[in-house]
């Protein structure tokens, strides 16, 4: 081969691998713009992630502020904070899988339209709440006050039934001391007592006697004092008879009773009783006491009572 055409190889050769080489830097090219434009719309999305995350962060911690804004001293506001809370927690999460796990932007922006919407119901829910605590609280107030004041009411109207009570209680202890003094002055006296036993002959004339076993009739006399203070008229005197032995003779069908002494309110058992016609004056008079029962020999007392009242003290004996 000559030197010429040597020479007009190498030539064609060389522009060849030129040409190659410029191909190959072009291609070259080619991809290297590829990849800088994927590079430039993968950091636009990434931008644009970043960009929805800011707002979700914001959007979320404005959102937490605001409900920590509205809690207070009520248990129930404040524990349905806490579940709102909770509630918008749970949301966050599940937009943040949408941002960064999904890619899914357009669902991610409405889901924090979303989150909005509910923390704007979250703090009218709140609100409306407080609004009625307020009003109940007010209406607490008012029946409290309304209670307290009738409690008030009440305990006075005790107070003065209290005091009426004791008032009364009272009038009754002074009318009683009144009526007690008024029964004793209108109770009448005797100067003079005197006893005697008797035998019943058959013609049913009396013959006293001193022996026991001979006694049929007690004769008890007396001699009353003139009192002006008790109204004139048929008056009750009850005597008692108590036997040697201490006991009182009582035999109720024989007119036997209980009467009540007003110096004490004690009872006490009477043997007989009588009754006589008394005129404001001093009166002689006597009440006769068939005997029921045989008499045993011995001292006896005798003790007479007028108007709830002892009048007058007495003794005889017995053979």
């Amino acid at each position: 081969m000559s030197t010429s055409q040597s020479k007009h190889n190498f030539q064609a050769i060389a522009i060849t691998i030129i040409i190659g080489l410029l191909g190959l830097n072009g291609y070259q090219w080619f991809l290297n713009s590829k990849l800088s434009e994927t590079s430039q719309v993968q950091k636009v999305e990434m931008m644009e992630f970043q960009k929805v995350q800011e707002e979700l962060d914001q959007d979320y911690q404005t959102a937490l502020e605001s409900l920590e804004e509205m809690r207070g001293n009520n248990e129930q506001l404040n524990a349905m904070i806490d579940s709102q809370k909770l509630e918008l927690k749970a949301q966050k999460d599940k937009i943040n899988n949408l941002i960064w796990t999904k890619k899914e932007l357009d669902k991610a922006r409405q889901e924090i339209k979303n989150l909005n919407l509910n923390v704007t119901k979250y703090l009218a829910d709140i609100q409306q709440l407080k609004e009625e605590n307020k009003i109940l609280t007010e209406s607490n107030v008012e029946l409290t006050q309304r209670v307290e004041s009738e409690v008030k009411a009440k305990e006075e109207i005790i107070e003065a039934k209290n005091a009426l009570v004791a008032e009364k209680e009272n009038l009754a202890k002074v009318n009683a001391a009144l009526d007690s003094k008024v029964d004793m002055a209108n109770a009448i006296k005797i100067n003079f007592l005197e006893i005697k036993g008797y035998e019943v002959k058959k013609n049913g004339k009396l013959k006293e006697r001193s022996k026991a076993k001979d006694v049929e009739v007690l004769r008890v006399c007396f001699l009353t004092e003139t009192n002006m203070v008790t109204s004139p008229g048929r008056k009750k005197f009850y005597i008692r008879i108590i036997n040697p032995q201490g006991e009182t003779i009582a035999v109720e069908d024989s007119g036997s009773g209980i009467i009540t002494n007003k110096l004490d309110n004690s009872q006490v058992r009477f043997t007989t009783s009588g009754e006589i016609d008394y005129k404001n004056e001093d009166t002689n008079a006597c009440i006769d006491w068939t005997l029921p029962v045989q008499l045993v020999k011995g001292e006896y007392k005798v003790e007479m009572f007028n108007n709830g009242f002892p009048i007058g003290k007495g003794s005889f004996k017995l053979k």
